[in-house]
């Protein structure tokens, strides 16, 4: 398994240092390298640096109270004209993310994943507060930075919730 995977974590305070834009261009980069249905990708980017912004984005979401501490946050929409459908906009995008999340860890930063959509306040909330079209689906919020705590990796595996079929059955 790569260690980017075994080592990425949910990171919720960060260190008041700001992420390298070559570090943002990259876990873009990365984002924009997942697979989409049909290759629609549909996804769509804003990075948001700016302090008010960043503390803004509390209010429209209660588990993003830790956000205005975060250097850089990344809101990932799905642009609803170029996607199959509003469920394929979400997986493509949620797959956009995770290759941001692994990228992250390989570019020494912590990042923390919080979902907007299918929730309808937060979409709308978002969608005012960042001025988008009703075509543009925010689908989520990922926060970024160097990360100011510690914790213990964790291992996930658990053989209860796998199935196999087998040829020989």
């Amino acid at each position: 398994m790569l260690n980017e995977i075994e080592k990425r974590q949910s990171i919720r305070k960060y260190k008041n240092k700001m992420v390298e834009n070559e570090k943002i261009e990259i876990l873009l980069r990365a984002a924009m390298n997942a697979p989409s249905a049909r290759n629609t990708q549909e996804w769509k980017f804003i990075v948001i640096t700016q302090k008010k912004a960043l503390s803004d984005i509390t209010k429209l979401s209660p588990y993003t109270q830790f956000v205005k501490s975060a250097p850089c946050a990344i809101l990932v929409i799905a642009d609803l004209n170029k996607a199959i459908n509003k469920e394929y906009g979400m997986i493509n995008c949620s797959a956009a993310i995770e290759n941001m999340l692994i990228e992250a860890v390989h570019q020494g930063l912590g990042t923390c994943w919080c979902g907007i959509a299918p929730n309808e306040d937060r979409i709308v909330g978002f969608q005012r507060n960042f001025n988008l079209k009703d075509f543009e689906y925010p689908v989520g919020l990922v926060a970024i930075g160097y990360s100011d705590q510690e914790k213990p990796l964790s291992d996930y595996f658990r053989s209860e919730v796998v199935r196999y079929i087998k040829e020989d059955e």
